[in-house]
Order: C-alpha cells, then structure tokens, then sequence
C-alpha cells in the first residue's frame, strides 16, 4: 500500500512539473515557421500614454508564405494593406490615398515579422520571463534583439499547438498595442485573388522612395 501511495505522489509530481518558458518559445517559432497560410480575425487596442486615449479597430486578415498578404481594418475606418509579393499597397479609403512601397518594410513590422515565422523567436528577441496563464494557455515576455521601435513584447499562446492568440508590445515612449486574433485557420486554401491589388481611379498614389523607410 505504501509503495502504491508512493508511485501515486510520484505520478502526481511530473504531472505538476511547470513547463520551461523555454519550450514555450521554440513551440510557437516551430509552429509559425510550418505554417504555410493562415487567416482570421482581429482586434486592436492602442493605448497612448499621453493624451490618455485608446484608440480601437478590428477586421480581418488573410496571409501566404512567403509574402503575400491582406490586412482589412473594418472599423473605425476602412484600411486595406495587400502585399503581392512585389509590393505593398496601404489604401485608405475616407483618405483616397494609396502608398506602395516595397514588402520588406511591411514583413519587418513585429506582427508580421511573428506570424509569417519571419521573425526567429530564438535569434530575434530575448527571453525575459513565461508563466502560465488560465487553462491551455502560457504568456511569454519578450525584449526584440536591435529593433528600436519596440521595447518590449508579451505574448499569449496557445499551449497545445504554439498558436499566439494575443500580442502586447510597448514602444519606447510607453504606449502600448494590444492586438487580439481569433476565428484562426490554419493552413486554409485561398483565393489568390484576395492578394490582388487593384488602384481605384480618381486616388492619389504615393510611391515610397528608393532607400526611403
């Protein structure tokens, strides 16, 4: 009977053994760097320190390795940003502009750095801390290894599978970025069509400059 008890308590142990934020963090680059296509929704939440604002947008995003890509904001404002592979273009419509500019910008971007799988986990960023969050789901804290723009990221994802279901990066002035993605696919068959990019007449087009950032 002792010796049961013994195995039990035992058994109960590993079981409550925590997981090494380690493990956490090249699940979620293993995840991304497998992922060929992926699509949901989001919610974005901008907080400025300053003036004591948030400022709130939603919509819907579709996204294929390598490059190409379409972010919809729906809300406050219609925004589109499609990558075709060759080039990005961020039409504002209550603006009717259009900038084009080259897809290496746009894929340097954290989010899209993170999710294209672009973005190393393990290279790009330092490791600060990981605990675990309710049930299934663990955040992990990270500081970006020579990006200026970002001080610090938190992330939280989903433990079985890597996915990063949310995303709080602060710049260096203190304001911060709470992204939310849900209704996620993963590896979905798309419509070439949706990364397709075509000018309205009457908008002004803003070409980036050569070298320009």
């Amino acid at each position: 009977m002792v010796y049961v008890l013994a195995l039990f308590f035992w058994a109960v142990s590993l079981k409550a053994e925590p997981i090494l934020p380690e493990v956490v963090l090249h699940r979620v680059e293993d995840f991304y760097l497998r992922t060929q296509t992926l699509s949901g929704a989001f919610t974005q939440e901008v907080y400025w320190r300053k003036k004591l604002e948030v400022e709130t947008s939603g919509g819907r995003f579709w996204f294929s390795k390598p490059d190409l890509l379409r972010w919809e904001y729906d809300y406050p404002e219609k925004l589109v940003i499609v990558s075709d592979g060759k080039r990005v273009y961020y039409y504002s419509q209550p603006d009717a502009q259009v900038f084009v500019f080259d897809p290496r910008r746009a894929f340097s971007r954290l989010v899209l750095a993170l999710l294209s799988g672009k973005a190393r986990l393990s290279q790009n960023f330092r490791l600060l801390s990981g605990a675990p969050a309710e049930r299934g789901f663990y955040f992990l804290e990270l500081k970006p290894r020579g990006d200026q723009s970002v001080s610090r990221v938190k992330l939280k994802v989903e433990l079985s599978t890597g996915e990063i279901r949310e995303i709080w990066s602060w710049d260096p002035l203190g304001n911060l970025t709470h992204l939310v993605l849900k209704d996620l696919r993963i590896n979905p068959r798309i419509d070439p069509q949706r990364f397709v990019f075509r000018i309205p007449k009457g908008v002004e087009v803003i070409q980036e400059k050569e070298g320009g950032s």
